[in-house]
């Protein structure tokens, strides 16, 4: 049939072939957005994994600090402080030097127990510095 000289059946059928043109065109930008939103979802994922893990990593660093560490008054100057069990400490606001053994008793050392706490580690760090 033919109407102004042109065929209706091929209007049809060109009809239909962009129709089904346009519904493929349709269902690959859903699919494009499909594959993005799960994309975002996997980074997503990604990175709150990746923030659980730090939070898991600084919760066992602060455990294991608690463990070898105790937290005492300085004598010196009644400033709070955490010290590492079985070590020796200078207080950050008085240089009170303090000493904490292994079942977390501090106690202050005197001005020469200072000093020698002092050239040792001067003489630890001198030595270290020789050998590089």
């Amino acid at each position: 049939m033919r109407s102004n000289g042109v065929d209706i059946g091929s209007l049809i059928r060109l009809g239909l072939q962009i129709a089904r043109s346009v519904e493929a065109h349709e269902d690959k930008l859903a699919s494009i957005a499909r594959e993005q939103t799960s994309r975002n979802e996997a980074e997503h994922m990604r990175q709150r994994a990746i923030a659980e893990s730090k939070a898991l990593e600084q919760r066992k660093l602060a455990e294991q600090i608690a463990k070898e560490s105790v937290a005492i008054s300085c004598q010196g100057c009644g400033a709070h402080l955490a010290i590492r069990k079985s070590s020796i400490s200078f207080c950050a606001y008085c240089g009170s030097a303090i000493r904490v053994d292994a079942e977390g008793k501090a106690t202050i050392l005197s001005p020469e127990a200072r000093k020698a706490v002092i050239e040792r580690a001067q003489q630890q760090k001198d030595q270290t510095e020789g050998n590089t």
